[in-house]
């Protein structure tokens, strides 16, 4: 189902989240109309990928990077942007963001392929199953589902999304959103070398870090304690 608003914002549920296509107008009255829409519907929309069409609006780095910003303040997680525009497609993934949906048919700069490729997104592995070990980089638009497990040797980018039934372990730096406990276990523990994500959660809960970064990075692990994610040092037992 799609929502426009009066703003001519549209709004677009979609197997990967959220749609948001911004309507014409000046760039600077759109983001207006933009933090009022996210403002009022907040509570319904939190949580949620966001993956932003822009059509042949230009936008520069800079505004991508303060739209980016919007959507975080409402806890939402912009991941790709979807435009017509060269330029525009050059500053997002400058920003780590991908140009394309998963499965679509195209290549990195949305131009439709000649042989369509297969989607690629792992099919269902039965509950129960050990842990998926990735010898890589995730890096921006990859995602990854697995109903177990998954220790990953190596980064996990931003833009990169990690989803998993059980614990997630990154023997590397994790820059991405990480899901662990997606089908409900609250007791599952996201563990990282540098752990500074775009977005955490374990079970139902979700954590947004805050702009601040450390300066020195140390192993650290997510878990729940008293009802909200909670960072702490990650300790070899």
């Amino acid at each position: 189902m799609t929502h426009r608003t009066e703003t001519g914002i549209s709004i677009k549920g979609i197997r990967d989240g959220l749609l948001v296509t911004l309507g014409d107008g000046e760039y600077a009255d759109v983001l207006v109309r933009l933090d009022a829409e996210l403002a009022e519907k907040q509570e319904f929309l939190q949580g949620s990928r966001i993956a932003l069409a822009v059509g042949q609006r230009p936008l520069q780095r800079q505004q991508l990077s303060e739209i980016q910003q919007l959507f975080a303040r409402h806890r939402l997680l912009l991941w790709t942007v979807l435009a017509d525009a060269d330029d525009t497609k050059t500053a997002a993934r400058e920003l780590e963001l991908a140009t394309r949906l998963p499965g679509s048919q195209t290549d990195l700069d949305g131009k439709q392929l000649q042989t369509p490729l297969p989607d690629r997104q792992p099919a269902p592995t039965p509950i129960g199953t050990g842990a998926l070990l990735l010898k890589e980089t995730l890096r921006s638009g990859r995602a990854v589902y697995h109903e177990g497990a998954i220790i990953i040797l190596g980064d996990v980018n931003p833009g990169a999304e990690v989803i998993a039934a059980g614990d997630v372990i990154v023997w590397g730096r994790l820059r991405g959103l990480v899901h662990a406990g997606a089908l409900g276990d609250e007791t599952a523990v996201i563990c990282a070398l540098d752990l500074n994500p775009t977005q955490l959660r374990i079970a139902d809960q979700i954590a947004i870090p805050p702009e601040t970064r450390r300066r020195k990075s140390e192993p650290e692990q997510a878990v729940i304690r008293d009802g909200q994610i909670t960072a702490e040092a990650w300790h070899s037992r």
